[in-house]
């Protein structure tokens, strides 16, 4: 609410439609200031406990917008190599990017996801171009399309891994 607030009085103050070149001057003094980033707008759940994220993270709304995949944050979009945008594709459960990943790994996570009868979807493409941009080979996505765990290779204990980010005691 504060954020709003501020950004209501700065654009009362600051119009582009009169005086662009007043609001820009403006703008970068409060990026320059630092201001902007403290007031960035990023919902995350890095410290839920159905989030495999950062170690003594907490939830929060302010933060930095980034292509990288990072636990409690939302997917930022990317094209497939097929050309069509990662979210064209998401499943209605989870789903797993598996960039450039081993059958066994994606079968891993299948056949866990089955047990649980949970609904699930993968993703397979290159880890190139776009999808570089993640900066992991494998992204966990909630039906929300907020990330709950990354990683390069198979974690050890995908049945832990898939109960907790499914909130499963």
């Amino acid at each position: 609410a504060g954020g709003i607030k501020a950004d209501r009085s700065f654009l009362e103050s600051y119009s582009p439609g009169r005086d662009s070149e007043e609001f820009e001057r403006a703008w970068k003094q409060l990026e320059a200031s630092g201001s902007a980033d403290q007031r960035s707008y990023d919902p995350h759940y890095e410290g839920s406990s159905v989030v495999v994220g950062p170690p003594n993270s907490s939830c929060g709304v302010n933060g930095n917008h980034s292509y990288a995949a990072q636990p409690g944050h939302h997917l930022a979009p990317q094209l497939l190599s097929s050309g069509r945008n990662v979210f064209e594709e998401l499943g209605k459960g989870f789903t797993l990017l598996a960039f450039d990943a081993e059958d066994q790994t994606i079968e891993a996570f299948r056949q866990t996801t089955r047990s649980l009868r949970m609904p699930f979807n993968v993703i397979r493409d290159t880890f190139e171009e776009e999808r570089k941009a993640y900066e992991s080979r494998l992204v966990l996505i909630r039906p929300d399309q907020y990330v709950v765990w990354t990683g390069d290779e198979l974690p050890g204990d995908v049945p832990s891994l898939i109960k907790k980010v499914a909130g499963i005691a």
